[in-house]
């Protein structure tokens, strides 16, 4: 595909040979003669300027001397969209294998593929063009709307609901039960979790990422939020809208995620708290205490990341400071004693 080709696709404009012929993508580190790349961050013009891509996809603002570029208003929305044209999805068969299990009053939709050794269960509603691979359990009574690609080895106990064009990707646990006991005598009594899961529109649920059942009504994850790996959301939670949930984190029981909020990765959220709105929390941030919306917290505990860096530059100095109050020690020891020594002479 040429350059030219590749720009009238993504409606970019062409700066250098729009000839030159591209048989491939990747990263700016890895590219070769003959591959496209992008620049989505200005930090990174240097590496672009030496790397060995025939073509960078970037902004007017970045340009680059000696590359053949196209300019786009978002390069990364831009490249994704090359990366599809040259890596296009793979095609899966519709139809539900011999292999697989399907219980009573199940309802199917058009398009599906089922694979071998699924198991759904009685009362479940499958909507259409959804994708449900090998070992993977659905259990009674729960909904998975339209176009959902469900990947191997996922479990979806009873009574959870999922929405259209969501993505849940390998070893996932949606609908477990919560962590909710009584102590009586040193003795721990389990509570029933009788409430459900529901997973929004649009939504991305990372690999081993584990999504527990409400203790009553809902634990929820609204639209177009996406949940990376190892992820563990508690009984009784709403995450918002649009949310970014990164490696590792934790939230703890009946917590209230806004909209658009980011927890970077291993964050960890204590019970019954709220995260406002557009807020975000920093990598291993520990979040004792509400967030208001449009806040940048961190640290341990999480506090305003101004406060915070203040406290981790005065930390730093604190050997200093010890070896500056052991001389003061000193001295002032010195000084009592001689003070001393004149009261008895």
């Amino acid at each position: 595909m040429k350059v030219k080709d590749i720009a009238r696709f993504i409606n970019g404009e062409v700066s250098g040979d729009e000839d030159l012929e591209i048989k491939g993508v990747t990263g700016l580190e890895s590219a070769k003669c003959g591959d496209i790349s992008f620049l989505g961050d200005s930090k990174f013009t240097c590496l672009a300027r030496g790397s060995k891509a025939s073509c960078i996809i970037t902004k007017k603002v970045w340009e680059i001397e000696g590359k053949t570029l196209i300019f786009a208003e978002n390069p990364a929305l831009a490249f994704i969209k090359v990366i599809d044209c040259f890596h296009p999805p793979k095609e899966i068969k519709s139809g539900i294998s011999k292999l697989a299990s399907i219980g009573e009053n199940v309802s199917i939709g058009d398009g599906i593929s089922i694979a071998p050794y699924v198991i759904i269960n009685k009362g479940v509603k499958i909507g259409k063009n959804v994708k449900i691979a090998p070992f993977t359990y659905i259990g009674d009574n729960s909904v998975i709307g339209n176009d959902v690609e469900i990947k191997t080895s996922v479990t979806i106990l009873d009574d959870t609901i999922i929405g259209n064009r969501v993505i849940i990707h390998p070893g996932a646990v949606i609908g477990s039960d919560g962590y909710a006991y009584v102590t009586e005598n040193k003795k721990h009594y389990k509570i029933p979790q009788i409430g459900s899961v529901i997973i929004e529109d649009d939504c991305e649920i990372g690999a081993n990422v584990t999504i527990d059942r409400a203790s009553f009504g809902e634990t929820i994850i609204k639209k177009g939020t996406k949940i990376d790996n190892l992820v563990q959301i508690a009984h009784n939670v709403t995450v918002g809208e649009d949310s970014l949930i990164v490696a590792q984190v934790g939230i703890a029981g009946s917590c209230k995620i806004g909209k658009n909020v980011t927890l970077a990765g291993q964050v960890g959220v204590a019970d019954h708290l709220k995260i406002g709105d557009n807020s975000i929390v920093a990598a291993q941030g520990g979040v004792t205490k509400n967030i208001p919306p449009n806040e940048l917290f961190s640290g341990y505990p999480a506090r305003n990341h101004n406060q915070a860096r203040r406290i981790y530059a005065a930390s730093v100095k604190l050997p200093e400071l010890l070896k500056r109050v052991r001389k003061l020690e000193k001295i002032v020891e010195e000084i009592e004693k001689r003070i001393s020594s004149k009261k008895e002479s």
